[in-house]
């Protein structure tokens, strides 16, 4: 007897125990707390976010999401793996989400009353849900649009003066930070624009076909991104397609320099004549005035024919004639032995090609009154520099009665 009481008292123990730990397992979903029932999303430092926070008391997903006035969903978790803690887990919702339409990534909820809504799934298919109320109200939902975009379909950078850049240019309605990623046909980004502070005025950037590192990229189609972002986190994308033909570099060598007379009469001609080699792998343009051109030391190049032969932006290249301290090749000619009339652009310009060797001649009438005057030969290429500087250095003397020749007399 006492026997069998044992077994019954062992059989109710063990009963008790197995209902006492039913009892204390922990909830799915429990102690959710949200921090406000109002937030204005605004940038300005005062009731920006609502932060809700929870706890899991068994292995679960977790997903949470808002819902406005007319029912449309958006997600801020989708079935995101929880494990049991006794600490609870935060949600910071900063009052954006998934834009709702093309372009926009991010956008923040307008004004209005919204719902926001937990629910957990355990793994053995149970689930748990708790839901809140929350208003938006004074929120910066004003989109930063790329507006009036334009972008230059296609460009040859291999400085011929002839399309060697892209324009991206753009409106903004808000100041936004801005990005301009390039992206080729591997996939392989190549930075352009990278968190720029711009204001809500017109925008413009030039793309010179370059890597950051300086080099140029390879002929083909790019797709750029340009990401606008605010201060409240809405942020825009728009992209497209840009095609890179030729790309090169453009360099050239004076092969030969011979400045004569060195001995002359105020009122007389020097002539130079130069060979140019273009040593580089893209054709180099070139600009008048033609080879066989006549100047005085009273005019220059940007003044002769009514201004014809001024620069015209950068690009083109020319060989210049100068002499003393420098006044930035006042005589420049046409890399081209060809008359006008059979040039690419008759009249207008020319192009020297690769490997292309060819022999240029000017003179200029010495109507300076200096006795010694020490002529010079280089490369012009407008708007960029001097690639080939100073060479051929020849000390002309030009005979001015009344002035004592202090030029090297000839044995």
């Amino acid at each position: 007897m006492t026997y069998l009481r044992i077994c019954f008292w062992l059989l109710a123990v063990s009963a008790s125990l197995a209902l006492l730990s039913g009892c204390n397992q922990s909830a799915l979903l429990s102690n959710v707390r949200a921090s406000a029932a109002l937030i204005s999303p605004n940038g300005d430092g005062s009731d920006d976010t609502l932060t809700i926070t929870y706890l899991i008391g068994q292995p679960a997903t977790l997903s949470a999401y808002i819902e406005d006035a007319a029912g449309r969903r958006y997600t801020l978790r989708d079935a995101a793996p929880r494990v049991p803690s006794n600490e609870a887990y935060t949600l910071v919702f900063d009052g954006t989400v998934a834009g709702t339409e093309p372009g926009v990534r991010r956008q923040v909820l307008p004004d209005g009353r919204y719902t926001w809504v937990l629910e957990a799934r355990a793994t053995n298919g149970a689930t748990e849900r708790a839901t809140g109320q929350f208003e938006v109200r004074d929120a910066a939902d004003r989109l930063p649009h790329i507006l009036d975009l334009q972008v230059t379909p296609r460009f040859s950078p291999n400085e011929d003066a002839e399309q060697d850049v892209a324009y991206f240019t753009y409106r903004l309605p808000v100041s936004a930070t801005v990005s301009i990623a390039l992206r080729d046909s591997e996939g392989r980004q190549i930075p352009f624009i990278t968190d720029v502070a711009e204001g809500p005025y017109a925008q413009s950037h030039i793309w010179d076909g370059k890597l950051p590192s300086g080099a140029l990229v390879a002929a083909g189609t790019y797709t750029y991104t340009i990401t606008a972002r605010d201060a409240v986190g809405n942020i825009v994308e728009r992209s497209g397609q840009i095609e890179v033909e030729q790309p090169g570099r453009a360099a050239a060598q004076i092969t030969f320099v011979h400045i004569a007379p060195v001995e002359i009469a105020l009122g007389n001609t020097v002539t130079v004549t130069v060979r140019v080699k273009n040593t580089g792998d893209v054709p180099i343009r070139t600009q008048g005035p033609p080879s066989g051109y006549r100047y005085t030391t009273n005019t220059t190049f940007a003044a002769i024919e009514d201004e014809r032969w001024a620069e015209k932006g950068g690009g083109f290249w020319r060989v210049g004639l100068d002499w003393g301290g420098g006044h930035g090749y006042p005589f420049r000619w046409a890399l081209s032995s060809k008359p006008m009339e059979q040039w690419a652009a008759p009249g207008v310009f020319d192009y020297l090609m690769p490997g292309e060797e060819v022999e240029i001649t000017g003179s200029v009438v010495v109507e300076q009154r200096e006795d010694r005057m020490e002529f010079y030969a280089g490369l012009v290429h407008e708007g960029v520099g001097y690639p080939v500087n100073n060479v051929g250095r020849t000390l002309v003397c030009v005979g001015i009665p009344g002035i004592e020749d202090r030029c090297p007399r000839r044995q």
